[in-house]
């Protein structure tokens, strides 16, 4: 979508850690990989909370909400103060580079940063749709995150031949995600992530939401970090006003026009 920006040293180490793991993952007949995170049930919804602390959330927002319900791309914070909603496409190179900037930021803030995947399969990246479905099938049992990593470390092998192969070396039941990756039911889902990214404004790879704040493209680590930061004081502030820190998200769509 944009042309790439310059990655700080800091985060160019953590890719290059990143990368060698997942590179070392998809090198091996099998080898285990780590399940997906599991929360305890749905954070509230818009349509939980009212409106009286919407004054304190500065500039425009998307109602960029989202469910838990699987096979749910969702890791971070349980209760986070910073939700990214990121669309992403599998074939686009810029999502890749990107995908590394948000691990690192997941790690840097465990207890405040939470990031959702949504799938956003460009048309003219054909095995962008099939990978989608990879994921979503992975994600069934519990290796969603595992399977997007492989893929963004493998974008040059994007076959159906080497989807499976990913499956295999997670150790997931491949039977099962056969079953799984043909599934009308996960064409439609990410279909439908689509048009749901469509609805907000989204046009291109990568895009994302942070806290309902669009940001269309790439952004530099430091800028990330920026924004990142100045999004959770924006929710202290509403925890101060009155806010559970469970309710911080909803306020965020409930600002944002999300009932």
């Amino acid at each position: 979508m944009h042309k790439p920006h310059s990655i700080s040293r800091r985060t160019l180490l953590g890719a290059g850690a990143a990368c060698a793991a997942v590179a070392s993952l998809g090198g091996c007949a099998k080898s285990a990989s780590v399940a997906d995170p599991t929360y305890q049930g749905e954070l509230p919804g818009p349509g939980q909370v009212d409106a009286k602390l919407s004054k304190l959330i500065p500039g425009k927002r998307k109602p960029a909400v989202y469910t838990m319900d699987a096979p749910a791309a969702v890791r971070g914070a349980a209760k986070p103060l910073v939700t990214i909603v990121e669309y992403s496409d599998f074939q686009c190179p810029f999502c890749g580079t990107f995908a590394t900037a948000l691990h690192e930021l997941v790690a840097a803030y465990p207890e405040d940063v939470r990031v959702v995947f949504r799938q956003f399969p460009l048309p003219f990246h054909p095995r962008a749709a099939p990978a989608a479905h990879a994921a979503l099938a992975a994600g069934r049992q519990q290796h969603f995150w595992a399977m997007h990593d492989l893929i963004f470390a493998n974008r040059a092998g994007l076959a159906d031949a080497d989807l499976r192969a990913h499956a295999d070396r997670l150790g997931l039941d491949t039977d099962a995600y056969d079953r799984d990756v043909a599934d009308a039911a996960l064409a439609e889902r990410a279909e439908a992530e689509m048009a749901q990214g469509r609805k907000l404004g989204v046009s291109g790879t990568p895009s994302m939401f942070i806290n309902g704040f669009f940001v269309g493209g790439m952004l530099e680590p430091a800028k990330l970090a920026e924004v990142v930061d100045g999004e959770r004081r924006v929710a202290e502030s509403l925890i101060k006003a009155g806010s559970t820190r469970e309710e911080v998200y909803a306020r965020f769509m409930r600002a944002a026009g999300a009932k």
